[in-house]
């Protein structure tokens, strides 16, 4: 699925002019390893999860330089043209902004996607949905991701499989426009529709979708609050919040799932971890069939797989309705 294979050389470092250890009006000239410490404490004051890794990662940015750069020339002086501008990054950390809006990219398995406030920003437990996903997308196979946000899973399937349609949707304008982007940043064939779930689809695809993988909203309403406030205060409340349970969104898709999926075709879904082993008797109760619980990179039940066998019911979606563009 990929439209280009061939990337840009990465930049080199980016020199600074040398500058004096002290400077004459301010005082001493902190090295950038020093600059990298004092922001790593800032940072663990504020209660942020990860201090140390975003402290480099923050001070990269800024110098241009990769992490070789970084624990080679760490003794250098901090070039004063950036000072004031990771000063007011790590004020912005500190706060608790997504370090990934802070830097305007995400790494995502192989990719780098761009990211931006109000687009749901992908989040590394989300990367072994989109592996999974792609390890069971068969040579020429269809792919639908729902829920999209800013593309992630599609752009890492289409990337990773040899699918020959990756189709994703989103009901928020904005995160189809940053898809979208996305996908031609990385020389991508995935196509974003707009619209609800599945509503956008055109209904040629029904029964005949070897993949249907989504990380939907699954948070409860109720546990919004509790959630760390990089999430909480930063995410668009509807790309989180399913409902008053937080299986609504995910009970949509596998009561949809059966009339999609071709016989052997997969259904994959991202869910909070306390809730994996009912979405699992869900799918089973629909007419699923081999219901999976996949752990993340830390251990936490994650991702629920099932597959639509030879009985699986091919009814409309939603119940009554074709629920798909012509």
């Amino acid at each position: 699925m990929r439209r280009s294979s061939a990337g840009a050389s990465p930049p080199s470092p980016r020199r600074w002019p040398d500058l004096p250890a002290r400077d004459p009006e301010r005082g001493p000239v902190p090295s950038v390893g020093e600059t990298v410490a004092a922001l790593t404490r800032r940072l663990t004051a504020a209660g942020v999860p990860s201090p140390r890794v975003d402290a480099e990662l923050l001070v990269r940015h800024v110098l241009g330089w990769s992490r070789a750069a970084l624990l080679t020339r760490a003794g250098e002086p901090l070039p004063r043209p950036v000072a004031t501008s990771l000063d007011e990054l790590g004020a912005r950390r500190a706060a608790r902004e997504p370090l990934q809006l802070l830097l305007g990219v995400v790494g995502f398995r192989r990719l780098e996607l761009a990211v931006r406030p109000g687009v749901f920003i992908p989040r590394p437990e989300t990367e072994v949905l989109a592996g999974e996903a792609a390890a069971r997308t068969p040579a020429g196979g269809v792919v639908v991701e729902v829920c999209t946000g800013g593309g992630a899973v599609a752009c890492a399937v289409a990337h990773e499989s040899e699918a020959r349609l990756v189709i994703a949707t989103d009901a928020s304008a904005d995160a189809v426009a940053l898809a979208r982007e996305n996908a031609a940043r990385c020389g991508l064939g995935v196509t974003v529709l707009h619209g609800h779930l599945l509503e956008p689809l055109p209904g040629r695809l029904r029964g005949g979708v070897d993949v249907l993988v989504s990380n939907p909203p699954y948070v409860a309403a109720g546990e919004l609050a509790g959630l760390e406030p990089e999430v909480r205060d930063w995410e668009p409340v509807t790309a989180l919040v399913a409902g008053p349970t937080g299986h609504e969104l995910s009970d949509a898709l596998i009561a949809a799932a059966p009339a999609w999926l071709r016989t052997g075709g997969w259904l994959l879904l991202e869910v909070d971890s306390s809730r994996a082993p009912d979405v699992a008797r869900r799918c089973l109760s629909a007419g699923l069939t081999d219901a999976t619980i996949v752990p993340d990179l830390t251990g936490r039940d994650r991702v629920v797989l099932a597959r639509a066998g030879p009985g699986a019911a091919r009814s409309g979606w939603p119940p009554g309705q074709d629920g798909s563009a012509d």
